[in-house]
This record gives C-alpha cells, sequence and structure tokens, in this order.
C-alpha cells in the first residue's frame, strides 16, 4: 500500500505535473462498483476523499467503462465539463489525461495526471508504464 503511495508521488515529481491520482473500486464484489480516489499526489485539499463515482460518471467513471485513455483538455472554462469531473473541479485541474489500470482484461483502477495549467505535454507511454506497474502493486495486494 505504501508502494502505491510513493509511486504516485514518485510519478508526480517525474511528469513534472500538477496531480497524479489513482482511484479504485471500494465496493464489495457483489455491489455495483463504487470507484473513490484513494491514492493522490499535489493535492490542494483532502475534498478529493468525498467524491464518489460510479461507472460511467467522472472521468474516472468513463475509463472504467470503456477501459481506454482519455484526455481532456480546458475543462475550468466548460460548466459541463465541471460538473462531469468532480476530481477536476475539486482540485482544480484545466487539463488530464487518465488511463484504465488493466488486470487481464478487466479494469481494476484509474491512474489520472493532471495540469493546473494550460500545459498539455502529458507523456502518454510512461503514464502507461506506470499503470501497468501501478497493475503489479495492485495484484499483489490482493
Amino acid at each position: 500500500m505504501g508502494d502505491i503511495q510513493a509511486l504516485i508521488e514518485e510519478k508526480l515529481k517525474d511528469w513534472q505535473v500538477d496531480f497524479v491520482g489513482l482511484a479504485e473500486n471500494v465496493a464489495p464484489p457483489e455491489a455495483p462498483k463504487e470507484i473513490h480516489w484513494l491514492y493522490v499526489a499535489g493535492n490542494q485539499s483532502q475534498a478529493y476523499k468525498n467524491i464518489r463515482l460510479q461507472v460511467g460518471r467522472g472521468i474516472a467513471g468513463l475509463v472504467w467503462k470503456t477501459a481506454r485513455p482519455q484526455m481532456d483538455r480546458d475543462i475550468m472554462n466548460d460548466v459541463a465539463k465541471r460538473l462531469e469531473y468532480p476530481i477536476a473541479r475539486t482540485e482544480k485541474l484545466a487539463n488530464v489525461y487518465a488511463v484504465p489500470v488493466m488486470s487481464k482484461h478487466d479494469v481494476i483502477g484509474v491512474l489520472l495526471t493532471g495540469y493546473r495549467s494550460d500545459c498539455t505535454a502529458f507523456d502518454i507511454e510512461a503514464i502507461g508504464r506506470a499503470a501497468e506497474e501501478l497493475a503489479s502493486l495492485l495484484q499483489g495486494d490482493e
């Protein structure tokens, strides 16, 4: 568990982004998925702990549903996006890139990186590699 938080904090520095977070399902196996941000770095407050998403809701929920990366830009200037992405609104993220963390063919987490500025220079390959590394760590927890 500490390894995951350490990795998230390391990536915040390595990638020079403003925010890195890992969301996971916290619901029991038989219940509908409930996605929470469990590991974050670069956060401005603890408000992310109150965000509860379902599959298909919020950027983490969309990535979870589609099992595909998603990038979104200029979120703070778009009212609909601010409403749809509570993590962006809470952390004042202007640009985000999120990728699924996969175990075989199942999504087991969502790794999100973000900037509070206009910067959109996401290292897509490095973020993908980090998602694979996180998958190994998460599977080790089970």
